[in-house]
């Protein structure tokens, strides 16, 4: 009896250490929330969607960006300051351009454009904003 007691033991003792060290994934880090400052959103991205908000969400991405914006670079520096470069394709004439932005809360500012942060995981940054037409949009940059 003392001998079966012992080899339970050792059985969940064994489990419990197979199932209480679960390794973590990339993939996890794509729920994840990051802070949302200056320090940790600097970086360089590219738009990967872009989409209009009613009742449901439209893909408008090929709308708005010609082609050769597509592959652009935005470079959010630590100092504040920011260079959007026209790489890749060129367009014609270049949309190479430079200025300053900050973060403010949920608040993205560049220059004097404003958007909302709707999501960061320190992969993907998602922001809203209202177009000219005061249409929603809604573009999520990612990480390069």
């Amino acid at each position: 009896m003392q001998l079966k007691f012992q080899v339970i033991i050792a059985v969940l003792m064994t489990g419990l250490l197979f199932t209480s060290c679960k390794k973590s994934s990339d993939d996890d880090d794509d729920d994840m929330d990051c802070e949302l400052t200056v320090a940790s959103i600097a970086g360089k991205y590219k738009i990967v969607a872009a989409k209009l908000v009613t009742s449901t969400e439209v893909d408008v991405l090929h709308d708005i960006y010609e082609p050769c914006e597509l592959d652009d670079i935005n470079e959010l520096k630590a100092d504040k300051t920011f260079i959007y470069t026209d790489a890749g394709t060129s367009c014609s004439p270049s949309g190479t351009e430079s200025g300053t932005w900050d973060v403010r809360g949920r608040l993205l500012i560049l220059n004097s454009g404003t958007s909302n942060i709707e999501s960061f995981n320190c992969k993907n940054l998602i922001v809203t904003y209202r177009d000219g037409g005061g249409n929603l949009i809604k573009e999520t940059y990612q990480r390069q």
